[in-house]
């Protein structure tokens, strides 16, 4: 059983209110202890990570681990398929990776509302086309995330999009998704960056942990869940604000996209926003919303759009 699939089962047993021998658990899943020990502190971090009041504890007479303070809610069948569809949507995972997450999730449900997710999912996940770099990244997402929690340095061996292959010692903070791929948001050691850089996951070849820990501080100035609205669009840059006149048409897509925006004046069928990005993506971006949308500062993003649109006209006269 990969290890998704028996972190889930795990997760089920004990939300079921079920104890849970470790030696028992190892011995059925033909794994170490230490294996299970690894497995409940993923459990533990995620339910920290969700602010959830349930621990997992373990009863010394017993000689068993339990959860306390777990509610009894279960997904329905309709949350399931939800959660299917858009990881489906998101065309992320590979399909074998894609095909596990089905087997574990339809597992939370009870028979009856089981084989209506399957039925509801099962096509489209048959049919479903791996992304083009074909690379498994749940593995490395989870050796990403010990690193990360701990506050370690590590080596990335990286390959660029134009085939370079380089190694920097960074200081990773985060990951997150975005726009089908997963990303590593990290601070390369010693450069003096005042912003982190962003590194596509299924482009890392490998790590290596340094042992060194970067400071605490760094991780709690670089606040993650408050910088996470200004993360759209993976490119590296300065932080900035930027201001732009949308049409009535464009404006949701902007409040979707930007959601830490702010309205600085209504003008009728325009409205002008502010909000707050890493500037780079964000002018790529722009320019896909055509005449819905203007740039109206910083001033040298209006002049790179200009010029951007004055090659496109070449491209095509």
């Amino acid at each position: 059983m990969d290890k998704v699939s028996r972190i889930l089962r795990l997760f089920h047993s004990l939300i079921q209110g079920q104890k849970l021998n470790k030696a028992d658990f190892a011995k059925s899943n033909n794994i170490s202890e230490r294996s299970v020990d690894r497995d409940l502190e993923d459990i533990r971090y995620y339910l920290s990570e969700i602010h959830s009041n349930a621990e997992v504890l373990f009863n010394k007479s017993e000689n068993a681990y339990y959860l306390s303070g777990w509610s009894n809610y279960k997904f329905s069948s309709i949350e399931v398929i939800t959660i299917l569809k858009v990881l489906i949507g998101s065309k992320v995972l590979r399909k074998d990776e894609m095909q596990g997450i089905m087997r574990s999730v339809r597992m939370m449900l009870d028979p009856t509302a089981r084989r209506e997710a399957v039925n509801s999912v099962y096509a489209e996940v048959d049919n479903y086309i791996s992304p083009v770099h074909g690379k498994a990244i749940l593995k490395m997402l989870e050796d990403l995330n010990r690193v990360i929690s701990k506050r370690l340095k590590i080596d990335l061996h990286y390959i660029k999009g134009n085939g370079e292959q380089v190694t920097k010692r960074v200081l990773p903070l985060i990951f997150i998704f975005s726009d089908f791929y997963f990303y590593l948001i990290a601070f390369i050691d010693g450069s003096g960056y005042k912003y982190p850089a962003f590194f596509r996951i299924d482009r890392i070849e490998s790590f290596n942990v340094t042992g060194e820990q970067y400071s605490e501080d760094l991780y709690n100035t670089y606040n993650a869940s408050k910088m996470r609205n200004c993360l759209q669009f993976m490119y590296a840059g300065e932080l900035l604000n930027v201001k732009v006149r949308c049409k009535k048409q464009a404006e949701e897509a902007f409040k979707d996209r930007l959601p830490n925006h702010w309205l600085i004046k209504d003008e009728g069928e325009y409205k002008v926003y502010g909000a707050r990005v890493f500037g780079e993506g964000f002018v790529k971006w722009a320019l896909s919303q055509g005449c819905n949308m203007e740039i109206l500062e910083p001033r040298q993003f209006r002049e790179r759009v200009k010029s951007e649109i004055k090659k496109i006209y070449d491209l095509y006269k």
